[in-house]
């Protein structure tokens, strides 16, 4: 065994370091308590601030509360809520069939929202399609090609984004 692997100590037990949670306007964005590991918050966050954009934007949302998906000028709409700053506003492949418009939602640095209406064709041509068998098969599309492909529908204020948090 040469010299140097033999003066390493192997049993040194290090504890790893908690990750720490982002943080968007001095909060958490995370904010949700245990519940962020099974995705649950998030998800619940996710509908409440869809329903809210609907809501605001006069969009007939389904009655099932667990879509965020309705109607606005005749047009089918999904809206979809990205859950901090860098991640895509992700969509399912089959939800795509059943769209004219996806209204993505991103959050801004201060705390508030940005609201982006893409066609769905534009969807289709642009956005980038997971892959491999253990994926679901859904399209992502990042805020910077929402910029290029969209349209801007509106804004949130750091209010409106928060009163959807799940205490």
């Amino acid at each position: 065994m040469p010299a140097k692997l033999a003066s390493i100590n192997l049993s040194s037990t290090r504890a790893a370091k908690p990750r720490s949670q982002s943080t968007l306007a001095g909060r958490t964005l995370a904010g949700r308590g245990d519940a962020v590991d099974s995705n649950t918050a998030p998800s619940q966050w996710g509908r409440r601030l869809a329903r809210l954009v609907g809501e605001k934007y006069g969009v007939q949302m389904s009655e099932n509360r667990s879509k965020n998906e309705g109607t606005w000028r005749k047009k089918a709409v999904a809206i979809k809520c990205a859950k901090s700053l860098m991640p895509p506003v992700s969509l399912l492949t089959t939800m795509m069939e059943r769209l004219d418009v996806l209204w993505a939602i991103y959050l801004t640095p201060d705390g508030g929202a940005q609201i982006w209406s893409i066609p769905i064709e534009a969807v289709r041509e642009h956005g980038y399609f997971t892959r491999g068998p253990n994926v679901q098969k859904r399209v992502e599309v990042y805020h910077r090609k929402a910029k290029l492909i969209g349209k801007l529908m509106g804004t949130l204020s750091p209010q409106e984004v928060e009163s959807c948090e799940i205490p």
